[in-house]
């Protein structure tokens, strides 16, 4: 094939220098010389350039085989290429499953194996030939291509995922949905014969009642380790997956209902229910004496039933559990849960039950946690922003790595205005943000329904606890007032000086009526003498920081507030952006009715 390459090549080469002086004999060094070979006439050189184009066409193609080998060659020394076959296949499959257990959506995982495949030649011989990265059988899976990926998965362990939509999903009209619902139920009843096989189950139920759901859910299923369960209807069943569930690593139920009694859950890595009955806090507490791998445990709307909760609080040690999640429950059940719990860190710990028995005074949140504290501190390591907020008895605490990302929350309800500052005192004392600051918290918000006594000056503390406060929303008619000589004093450093909360960029005043003259009097006493710039000293060294610029400021429960008012308050602050204010002559036109 060499010399035959080579053979074209020279062919090519030598019609090349005919072509494009054929009359002219020029020669080959000369052929760079456009004005020694100018056609002499368009249809010659239309002629020449058809030449010219065949010849190249000559080139590519005898060139082809030799950049194939070539490519072929140079990625045989990439590192990925140069790996084992069984850690290659390991890569892949975490590729592959890196959403496990969700819903089926674009890419589906055939489009993943072809992109792979597509990839390299190697790869795609690996691809083809290796029945674990085939053993995904999703309900998306075209009918007439699923004999296929089953054959190809050649009796490895499968994984299930399914999406039954019914004719109330997305409004879709009936015609349309009763075809999905078939798809779904053609499916099931394609690989239901494999049952043995089913190492991972994922349904999304979204049918009020079909007897292939029914049946699969109460299918026994031996080699089941991980399951989840999503319903969009509360849905029964008294035989989950045929007893077989002793083998369980990861349990997801949503929406759906089992009798715990008869559950026997040895061994969890993640349990995770939602919208569901829980087992008791006795069957619970079993369970997790049971796991110690577990490393996921989350508890969100699940009526937690305490009436059997032991004598004795139980000590059980999950040195693997990373995430925590314990959400719109009884906050009795939460914190006999977090009583129990032991671990050395967290990476995400959200802890946000309800109170809503006003017979039983609220559990002390404070000794609860006392013993989690080194492991709540790590999963602030990872704080970027944090959220403060006071709602009458409430305290809401929140810490996100990203956005919508939160690595730490603790809302709970205290006992009276005693307990809510006993407990604002307590996170104060044992969360240090302060030493986290500057691992990358660069904005806090703080709000407030109703500012503490200022006389204790325990809100102040707040402000010197969290750290580059950016949003301050109040809700208390008199915030302004109580806060003004906080927020207006200067905290000297040596030959330094700076303005408390000099971070802040955006003020919220919403509590009607607050005083149109306490915001004013804010407003000169903060930014009213500001200068252009900070003041430096003759070694350029700043000396006075003052605050950052005002960038937003809402006006919404700011009284006897007009247009003048706005326009003098954009004058003192140099905020461009004001908003809220109020049409009262709206409530001259309905009267005082």
């Amino acid at each position: 094939m060499k010399a035959d390459s080579t053979a074209a090549i020279n062919d090519a080469v030598g019609t090349l220098s005919k072509s494009v002086c054929p009359d002219n004999g020029v020669r080959d060094e000369y052929l760079l010389n456009p004005a020694a070979c100018t056609p002499l006439s368009v249809t010659e050189a239309q002629d020449a350039m058809d030449i010219l184009e065949t010849t190249i066409a000559t080139l590519e193609n005898s060139l082809k085989p030799r950049l194939i080998q070539a490519r072929k060659r140079r990625n045989a020394f990439l590192p990925i290429n140069r790996l084992p076959v069984e850690v290659l296949v390991e890569i892949f499959h975490t590729v592959l499953d890196s959403d496990v257990l969700c819903p089926p959506i674009a890419p589906t995982h055939l489009a993943r194996l072809r992109t792979l495949a597509t990839v390299f030649s190697v790869w795609r011989s690996l691809v083809s030939g290796t029945p674990s990265l085939w053993a995904v059988l999703e309900s998306t899976c075209p009918p007439s291509i699923l004999p296929t990926v089953i054959r190809k998965a050649k009796g490895s362990l499968l994984s299930i995922r399914c999406l039954v939509r019914g004719r109330y999903f997305d409004d879709l009209d009936l015609e349309v949905a009763m075809h999905h619902q078939s798809d779904g139920t053609a499916f099931l009843s394609a690989v239901i014969p494999l049952a043995q096989q089913w190492a991972a189950l994922h349904l999304d139920i979204r049918v009020s009642h079909d007897p292939w759901i029914d049946r699969i859910l109460e299918t026994h299923l031996p080699s089941l380790r991980r399951a989840s369960v999503r319903s969009d209807s509360m849905r029964l069943v008294t035989n989950p997956f045929g007893g077989a569930m002793s083998q369980l690593k990861e349990l997801r139920l949503d929406m759906v209902l089992i009798d715990w009694t008869t559950v026997e859950l040895n061994g969890l890595s993640v349990l995770v229910l939602t919208s569901c009955e829980a087992p008791s806090i006795s069957q619970l507490l079993v369970i997790l004496e049971r796991s110690p791998g577990l490393q996921v445990l989350e508890l969100t709307k699940v009526d937690l039933d305490i009436t059997d909760a032991p004598s004795t609080i139980p000590s059980i040690f999950l040195p693997h559990l990373k995430d925590l999640a314990l959400r719109y429950m009884s906050q009795q059940a939460a914190s006999l849960l977090l009583r129990s719990i032991h671990t050395p860190r967290f990476r995400t710990v959200l802890i946000s039950p309800i109170y809503y028995d006003e017979r039983t005074p609220p559990p002390d949140i404070n000794s609860t946690l006392e013993h989690l504290l080194i492991a709540m501190q790590c999963a602030l390591n990872d704080s970027k922003t944090v959220e403060f907020s006071i709602w009458g008895r409430e305290v809401n605490f929140m810490v996100n790595r990203g956005p919508d990302d939160p690595c730490f929350k603790l809302c709970w309800t205290t006992n009276g205005h005693r307990g809510l500052q006993d407990h604002i005192t307590w996170l104060q004392r044992n969360l240090d943000l302060k030493t986290l600051s500057a691992s990358g918290i660069t904005a806090s918000s703080v709000r407030f329904s109703e500012l503490l006594d200022p006389k204790d000056a325990s809100y102040r503390l707040i402000f010197e606890w969290i750290p580059n406060i950016t949003e301050l929303v109040i809700r208390d008619p008199s915030g302004a007032s109580k806060l003004i000589q906080y927020l207006t004093e200067r905290v000297c450093d040596w030959n330094k000086v700076e303005w408390r909360c000099p971070r802040l960029r955006e003020v919220v005043f919403c509590g009607f009526p607050t005083p149109r003259e306490d915001v004013f009097e804010f407003a000169r006493r903060r930014y009213g003498d500001r200068p252009k710039d900070d003041a430096v000293n003759q070694d350029g060294e700043t000396t006075i920081h003052w605050p950052d610029k005002l960038e937003c400021l809402d006006i919404t429960g700011v009284s006897d507030m007009d247009y003048e008012a706005v326009e003098e308050l954009k004058d003192i602050t140099g905020c461009d952006l004001i908003l809220g204010l109020r049409d009262d002559s709206m409530d001259d036109l309905f009267g005082d009715d």
